[in-house]
């Protein structure tokens, strides 16, 4: 376990500051994609499109908006990490970063990763986190997106066991992802 005096591991800052350095890195790329100059890959039709009919706006407004919020990050991966909502904030800059890498490069086929992979990097190398942390985490670290209510339901419906209960209950990551696989097995 990786005891910390901020709201973030350690691995999980040095991760933090990797997305942090690559948003510096993209935002003069947008300006080529606001400009609507840029050529990129052909949308995907079984997606969503960007090969859809639509205004023909002078600029990228979405690319806009992208860049005006990738230049509002103000500080390091270290001084997020205080701060008591830097999940949230570590998972936005991370949504804000591959938005803009996609819409950059345009899209590309996403290659799904094995459960069991996921649980291999994850095991014994996290933190209790509440339920809101670790849904934040998991959907950055490894793209599984769902809610703390999830989280919740799944305490109550498929016994999953909060490893700390003094405050606000904490969860092991592997913990959630193994009730989730679960989920998954019981839809199929």
């Amino acid at each position: 376990m990786n005891l910390t005096e901020t709201y973030l591991c350690k691995q999980c800052v040095s991760d933090f500051q990797a997305w942090i350095d690559k948003a510096h890195v993209l935002i003069p790329d947008l300006d080529v994609t606001i400009a609507r100059l840029d050529v990129t890959r052909p949308g995907n039709p079984e997606t969503r499109s960007t090969n859809v009919a639509g205004s023909a706006a002078p600029g990228n407004l979405d690319a806009m908006q992208l860049k005006m919020n990738l230049e509002s990050i103000d500080r390091t991966a270290a001084e997020y990490a205080l701060l008591d909502h830097a999940a949230g904030t570590a998972w936005i800059i991370s949504e804000w970063v591959t938005s803009a890498e996609l819409l950059i490069s345009g899209p590309e086929a996403v290659t799904p990763r094995h459960h069991d992979e996921i649980m291999k990097e994850i095991k014994g190398n996290t933190e209790p986190m509440t339920a809101k942390d670790c849904a934040a985490w998991l959907s950055h670290a490894v793209g599984i997106h769902f809610t703390s209510k999830r989280i919740r339901n799944w305490v109550t419906r498929r016994g999953l066991q909060a490893v700390t209960t003094d405050g606000h209950p904490k969860y092991l990551p592997e913990d959630v992802l193994a009730a989730y696989r679960q989920r998954e097995r019981d839809v199929a």
